[in-house]
């Protein structure tokens, strides 16, 4: 999980005003004939039974100070800080969280079977394949090109759909519940809004700590060796459009399973969920999309 913080900061950070095309254009150089590796099922599966103590034990925890919280200063000072105000209220909400159960890291995620097309990815029925190999199409998601540069694009990430060769994507969304949303606003209707800051901040990462380990999950099972596998989610610079989110519901039932939806605009319910696409090819890698490689670009 640890290993894999900068990519997904990187992937955080670029691109973020970048809407999918219909034009495919050029396709980039990206390696077009790599070998899927062959997936443990087809289809959906729900995971339950994530540990809230390997959630805590795996937080980011100058992020959750720093960015969640908002810890300032260095050195001794910002030491200082940690110690007497942050780790005891961390210490403190672990506890309750675990007592309370005001926080379910769950997930549902699944492997398809998929075939690019230009800029778009085409899935297939699982179950038809698996079946009886049939390609049929049951969502398409699209996905913006680099214009410039090394015209990257995710659908180049897998095997085209004029061969003979079906590939393999698996997709994830993830939460820590609706308990936790529930709780920040009662504890904001209630006046305790430190408390709600706290508790909101802690949701935030412990959901970010799922959505890494869900594929850590992946590229065991696909028997990924160790830098690949990486996570693209929707909002972000290589995929940016937030309406896609319609489509991966259609494919991973999260309404049903996780008690999960989305808002008209796209944006996931509860708030402390991510969702994403995992790509298993040996040359994925977080990119800038727009013309300009620095706006944008934190680090």
């Amino acid at each position: 999980i640890d290993a894999a913080r900068k990519d997904v900061f990187l992937h955080a950070n670029v691109g973020k005003d970048v809407r999918s095309g219909d034009d495919a254009g050029a396709r980039s150089d990206v390696k077009a004939d790599v070998k899927p590796p062959t997936p443990p099922f087809w289809g959906p599966a729900v995971v339950k039974d994530i540990p809230l103590g390997e959630v805590f034990a795996h937080l980011d925890l100058d992020e959750l100070y720093r960015l969640q919280w908002g810890a300032r200063g260095s050195g001794a000072q910002y030491e200082a800080t940690i110690k007497n105000e942050f780790e005891p209220v961390l210490k403190r909400l672990k506890e309750e969280a675990e007592r309370d159960k005001w926080l379910k890291p769950q997930a549902i995620y699944g492997y398809f079977p998929v075939n690019s097309q230009g800029n778009e990815l085409i899935v297939y029925d699982p179950v038809e394949y698996a079946k009886d190999f049939d390609r049929i199409e049951i969502a398409r998601f699209a996905f913006p090109r680099q214009e410039g540069r090394e015209r990257l694009c995710l659908a180049d990430y897998f095997r085209a759909a004029d061969g003979d060769v079906v590939d393999v994507a698996a997709f994830q969304i993830v939460t820590v519940g609706d308990e936790a949303t529930k709780r920040f606003e009662r504890l904001q209707a209630a006046g305790e809004y430190t408390e709600a800051y706290y508790s909101h901040g802690l949701a935030v990462e412990s959901a970010e700590v799922v959505a890494q380990w869900m594929p850590a999950r992946v590229r065991h099972e696909l028997g990924l060796p160790a830098g690949r596998g990486k996570r693209y989610s929707w909002g972000y610079g290589a995929c940016p459009d937030l309406e896609e989110h319609g489509k991966l519901f259609s494919i991973l039932p999260a309404r049903e399973t996780l008690g999960m939806d989305h808002t008209v605009s796209f944006q996931l319910l509860p708030e402390a969920s991510t969702a994403a696409i995992v790509v298993h090819h040996p040359e994925a890698k977080y990119y800038v999309v727009r013309e300009d490689a620095t706006a944008g670009a934190r680090g």
